[in-house]
Formats: structure tokens, sequence, C-alpha cells
């Protein structure tokens, strides 16, 4: 592993330092105690625009006349006060996500540091007692239903005879044939992984986004970080697990546990466009800081910044759990630090974290893909353009996604959207099965031959536009959240 001079991490590791804690300087010390290959903004010549003739030829226009018009060279940039992009990672940075992908690297290489005793309670940690009786489907969240309940009692039984072998170790390592194919071994992976997705799909994200940084627990932010690196390097890597398909575990069929069989799928890649990456370059090129917001783990976020070399990152905020008097995570998020980065989560973690260095302003340019970051894309009275990697999503990603389509049907500018007092919503495709960005505002997800564009829900917003609905209006009446606090309202 090739580690990067002292010199070449001091800007980002000091805003990183400053993003994980706004309290001490040791809280967020023994995430720097090990080297890392940390990205720097590239030495090439700075550029203005945008070049890649991969993004969508409305998005690359915008994008280029958002340097111009907010960018180092315009007559409004205020050097004194620099305006501040932020990303969301999982999904919108990356093609994929991160997180989910080092959850497969951890199961398959045993890499734990819970206690046998201790894994029931860290699995149940954050579940309302009402919800623990929930069901999902045994497949997939298809057919017969399951009890959360009894999958994590399975889940901690299983991991409990995993450990009596000795197989469960911090770091993990590649399992022989003969573990991979016992049925304790299927048995666990398989009930955690399904977990996963059965809370996903049937809690708040409040329950569901910590409830897997839980798995770290017993780990140093070193520890996460270095086993995050690794993943990151093999399925960020076509020559070894980047290969844009999907696997599945499948518990045994004639396994005595009290859930019963379970299957779930996974996908299988990850990567940082080559896009995406040029347009971190040239928001810095053009005196525009980048911030990532995330709601994965900020430990497996930065191993992802260094392994893909994204540049220029001024600082990370993300999911970070309390440490015990070790410098081990516990099963316990630290909401002194900031609030969850999910949901409106992620616009408190800006108001309190990142704005205070901007004077209180808001991100001037921000980018998405789901739900959980609608409130940051939305909610900032000075937020002139946003970049939505089109998922064809249904849910309030999905509003952005159709205001974005009714913008470029009507040839909406960067200048007319903002002279209105709206932002412009801009609309990127990508074709998931060969993990890149392409030309048009349309996506092919993992394992579709056909393109996907908007989903019903979003149809129906742009109907409302056409009918003479404001963007204001379009977005407010139609989320899907009660407490949304207002289109352009902090």
């Amino acid at each position: 592993m090739k580690y990067p001079t002292k010199k070449r991490m001091q800007k980002y590791a000091a805003s990183v330092v400053c993003a994980l804690s706004i309290l001490t300087a040791v809280q967020a010390a023994p995430v720097w105690a090990a080297p890392v290959h940390t990205a720097a903004v590239s030495q090439s010549a700075a550029q203005q625009h945008v070049q890649s003739a991969n993004w969508e030829p409305t998005v690359k226009a915008s994008l280029n006349q958002f340097m111009d018009m907010y960018g180092s060279r315009s007559a409004s940039y205020d050097a004194a006060n620099r305006p501040y992009a932020v990303f969301d990672f999982d999904n919108t940075t990356s093609i994929l996500d991160v997180e989910e992908q080092l959850m497969v690297w951890q199961l398959d290489r045993l890499a734990f540091a819970i206690e046998p005793d201790q894994m029931e309670a860290v699995l149940r940690t954050g579940i309302p007692a009402d919800k623990l009786t929930l069901t999902y489907g045994a497949d997939d969240g298809d057919g017969r239903p399951v009890s959360i309940e009894a999958a994590i009692k399975d889940a901690a039984a299983a991991y409990k005879q995993l450990y009596a072998k000795g197989l469960i170790t911090k770091t993990g390592k590649e399992q022989p044939a003969e573990v991979r194919v016992s049925p304790e071994y299927k048995e666990f992976t398989a009930k955690m992984r399904w977990l996963y997705d059965a809370i996903g799909d049937t809690m708040d994200a409040s329950v569901s986004y910590p409830w897997v940084t839980y798995w770290y627990t017993g780990m140093t932010p070193d520890e996460v970080y270095n086993l995050a690196y690794e993943s990151h390097s093999f399925y960020g890597n076509p020559d070894k697990g980047q290969t844009w398909s999907k696997g599945k575990y499948v518990s045994p069929v004639d396994y005595k546990s009290e859930a019963g069989n379970v299957s779930v799928s996974y996908k299988l890649g990850i990567t940082v466009s080559p896009e995406m990456k040029e347009l971190y370059k040239t928001l810095n090129d053009n005196g525009i800081d980048t911030w990532i917001d995330t709601a994965s783990p900020v430990d497996v976020v930065r191993a992802a910044v260094d392994y893909f070399q994204v540049p220029g990152v001024d600082g990370i905020v993300g999911m970070t759990n309390k440490k015990d008097t070790q410098g081990r995570y516990i099963n316990s998020y630290d909401y002194e630090l900031h609030a969850q980065t999910q949901g409106v989560g992620k616009s408190l973690t800006i108001d309190k974290v990142i704005a205070p260095k901007y004077n209180g302003q808001g991100p001037v340019f921000a980018a998405m893909d789901s739900q959980g970051d609608f409130n940051f894309c939305t909610e900032y009275k000075n937020t002139k353009a946003v970049l939505i990697l089109n998922r064809e999503r249904s849910d309030d990603a999905g509003l952005c996604a159709a205001v974005a389509a009714w913008q470029k049907k009507h040839g909406v500018t960067l200048a007319e959207a903002n002279k209105n007092g709206d932002t412009l919503f801009l609309l990127q495709g990508r074709n998931e099965n060969a993990g890149v960005l392409w030309a048009t505002d349309q996506t092919r997800l993992l394992g579709k031959k056909d393109n996907a564009y908007l989903s019903d829900k979003a149809l129906d917003v742009i109907s409302q536009l056409d009918a003479g609905k404001t963007v204001k209006q379009a977005l407010e009446d139609n989320t899907k959240q009660k407490d949304y606090q207002g289109y352009k309202t902090r």
C-alpha cells in the first residue's frame, strides 16, 4: 500500500479532523493515527470548465455556466468568504454503495471485533421493542414472512459457533472452501445481510442507518479505515471484485433456526467516475471548496476518497459512533458530535459543522441521489445548482428529478432559474452495468437491459409543474416528509 507524504496530507487531514470533531482535537486524533493514502487536488493545469463528453449535454453546459457565474473568475466572487459545494457520497460521488460493499467484504472474511456474548445485544441496538416483531419476506423481501427478532437470534447464535472455532478476527481473512460451505457460515452471512435489508425496508432511517455502523463495535477508527480501504481496493478494481454483477447469500434449508431459511442478493462493484473527479477538481480550480456529507460511516468514506483519489476534498462529515476509553467504537451514535447524517440530519450537520466556517452560508452547489439528500439539496437559500444522479427514484429524490426534467424541457437556464429565486436541478444518467456516466439523463440500473428515466411520482410532479405550480409548491406539496422545513428556508 502506497502512502502519501506528510505535506500532501496536511490540508485534507486538518479539514476532516475539524469536521469529525468540533469539540476537541483529542476526539478525532485516533482517526489520523495510522498512515493513509490521501488524495490531493491534481497538480495538472487548472481548468475552468468540465470537459468530459460523458456528461449529459444540458448538465455539462449548466455546470460550466455555474463555474462562470459563481467561480473565482466571476465579478461577484468573494475570496474572503469562499463558496462551497456539498456532495453526498454513496451512489452520488461513487457509483453504487461503498458501505454496502464493505458489508459483503466484512461478512465474507468474518471481520468482526464483537464478543460473542454481545452480538445479539449489538444487533438489537436502536431497534424499538415493538419493531422487533416486524416481518420481512424470506427471499429478498418476498415470500414467507420472517420476524426480525428471530433472524437476530439466529445470526448471533451462528456467530458464537464461528467465534468458538477461531474464525472471527478483527481484520478478517479469506476463508477456505470448507468454511464457506459450512452451515454456520452460510447461516451467519445470510441472516446478517438479510437483516440489513429487512430493517432498512421496515423501519425509519433513524433506526436503519446507524444500525449497520454497530458492526464495527470493538474496532478503532483506524481499523475501520483499513478494513474499508481493503474492501475498496478489491471491489473498486476491475481485475478483482469490480464485476458489476450480483451475488447472493442463502442460509441452509435444513439448519435448525428460529427464522428458517432466508436468501438475500447484493451488488458487486464500486467506483468513482472520471467525470465526478473532474467535477470536484473543476470546482476547486474555480475557488469553490468541496465537502462530503455522507450517511455512511466517516472512516469508510475517508478510505474511499483516498483509494479512488477524489481530488480536493476539504472535509467529510459522516456517521460516527462513540468510543470507549481505549478508543474503540461502541454501539452508540455520537450525537454530541453532530446529528445523524441522513435526511434533515445532513442539513443540521451542515449548520453545525460546515456553515460556521463560511460565515453561516449554505452550499452554493449540492449533489444527490436519494431521499436522504433531499433536505440539504433543497433547503438552503443560496444553493444555485443541484446535480442529481438518476436512479428512477419514487421518493423525494424523484421530486428533484422531476423538476430537473421540467426545467430541461422548458429550456430554463441557470441564470433564469436563479433570477426567479430557484435552484437549477440537473439530472445525470449512468450505466451501472459498466460503472460509467454517460451522455444522457437516463440510467441503466444494475442487471437491467432497458434504461430507466422517471418514476410515476416524478411524472405526476411534472404534470403539476405544467399546470402552473411553482418549484416551491411542487416540492412542498409532494414531499413524503411531514416535518419538512421548506424549500429555501435555511
